[in-house]
């Protein structure tokens, strides 16, 4: 269902492109993108430049460049680790501010999430998630950062971001 919506965006911009060039790959991984973060959150993550834009989106987005920033950066620490303490790169402050960033963005993700129970997101994997967290299967309990986790695994984890 999820899927087919992303790719009706996709081709309808594709078509509205009036024979201009189009950045394929970046649509495509808009695309795969969205597919994905609606089955995981319930939300799409990015757009198509489109009326209607969620802020949450463009924040996303931005955490996610820098997480790709702070992922290719040098590090002294890495090579000399009797320095690491010193974080001389500043990269540990930076990746400490960024997980407070995403720990506030799947926090408000969450708390959209249980207070629209709506039909819409009876079939999403945080629901799945959240119910392990109200009531334990078989002595399984999750907590809010063990959900946050999971989520950020399963999102970071596909090729597609």
């Amino acid at each position: 269902m999820y899927l087919q919506e992303e790719v009706k965006k996709l081709t309808r911009n594709l078509a509205s492109s009036d024979s201009k060039a189009v950045k394929l790959g970046q649509l495509l991984n808009v695309c795969a993108t969205n597919t994905l973060t609606r089955i995981m959150i319930g939300r799409r993550v990015f757009d198509y430049g489109s009326s209607g834009w969620d802020p949450k989106a463009d924040e996303f987005k931005s955490m996610v460049v820098e997480l790709m920033k702070l992922s290719g950066v040098f590090n002294i620490g890495d090579f000399i680790p009797f320095l690491d303490w010193l974080d001389l790169n500043g990269v540990k402050a930076k990746a400490k501010k960024l997980r407070k960033r995403f720990n506030a963005f799947l926090t408000s993700i969450i708390e959209e999430h249980q207070i629209s129970k709506n039909e819409k997101h009876q079939n999403i994997y945080l629901t799945t998630l959240l119910s392990l967290k109200d009531t334990p299967q078989e002595g399984c309990k999750l907590s809010d950062e063990e959900v946050k986790a999971i989520l950020l695994v399963r999102i970071f984890s596909t090729d597609y971001v």
